[in-house]
């Protein structure tokens, strides 16, 4: 075989499934071994020590779940997406022959992602470690109450936090629940962390871009009346305690975008956000 490529996709989806054998035929054709993941199964994270590339056929959700499959090891990911095209996914389930031919051709460009390091300390220990390629939330984990939260900015005391929660979100996540909650648009490839908070008790508190080296540390306060849970790319979730604290560090390089050659990322915040006309208009 000239090569080996991973595909992610859902198994349950027809067009997903339709796709996915047209596209192990055609890679197999062009002597690529295909080793498939269905996405909405739970993960190992693997070494890939001979894979070339991976493709992510589904949504944006489907490419954070390949980017964490290929974490320790990364490779270019190209996110084929399976309606007309995502923050994340800017190739067309229609464009899939011509992207990927293009990409055996040389003539298409990687893009380095950043993406998050996410500890919980636990009475001096690690409890639990996670990767974030969009954005990790502590939030809480119920309705009408207010969570306590304490917050570090690169070793510095920031404050206390009484709201909803907080969500640290990469270049890359904030198209998705930190712009939703409020949170500016970053282009993908910058080096910086997003910090918005949701629904915040004073309103004094605002999102905030902070530079990529500096470490974020969140402290959940005690005598919490409600119970505060962790929640990396709304996928993974992890219920937090008292005094727990969550040490979140930006890591550059770690997740590799296929770029399309056919659209930038300014046309799909446009199309998406339905951006049109003119100031004069």
């Amino acid at each position: 075989m000239k090569g080996k490529t991973v595909i992610v996709y859902n198994r349950e989806n027809q067009l997903a499934s339709s796709l996915h054998q047209a596209m192990c035929q055609w890679l197999q054709q062009r002597d690529y071994d295909v080793i498939s993941y269905d996405s909405h199964q739970y993960m190992e994270r693997e070494e890939f020590s001979s894979v070339n590339f991976a493709i992510s056929l589904g949504g944006d959700g489907t490419f954070l779940a390949c980017a964490r499959l290929l974490a320790k090891q990364p490779v270019p990911i190209l996110p084929v997406h399976l309606g007309t095209f995502g923050f994340i996914t800017e190739v067309t389930h229609d464009e899939w022959v011509d992207a990927l031919t293009s990409w055996l051709a040389g003539r298409l460009e990687v893009e380095e992602r950043m993406i998050l390091d996410v500890v919980v300390q636990r009475s001096n220990q690690v409890a639990a470690r996670f990767m974030a390629v969009n954005d990790a939330v502590v939030g809480v984990n119920g309705i009408s109450k207010i969570v306590r939260l304490s917050l570090k900015l690169g070793g510095y005391e920031a404050g206390e936090y009484r709201g909803d929660g907080l969500i640290l979100s990469t270049a890359t996540g904030s198209t998705a629940y930190s712009m939703a909650a409020g949170g500016p648009i970053l282009a993908p490839t910058m080096k910086a962390l997003v910090l918005t908070p949701i629904s915040p008790f004073s309103l004094s508190w605002r999102p905030m871009v902070i530079p990529d080296r500096d470490e974020i540390t969140i402290r959940v306060g005690e005598n919490q009346r409600v119970g505060v849970l962790l929640t990396v790319d709304g996928q993974e979730t992890f219920t937090l305690k008292e005094n727990d604290q969550i040490v979140l560090k930006g890591r550059a390089g770690a997740a590799l975008v296929i770029k399309s050659d056919k659209r930038v990322f300014y046309e799909v915040v446009r199309s998406k956000l339905g951006w049109s006309g003119s100031p004069h208009d």
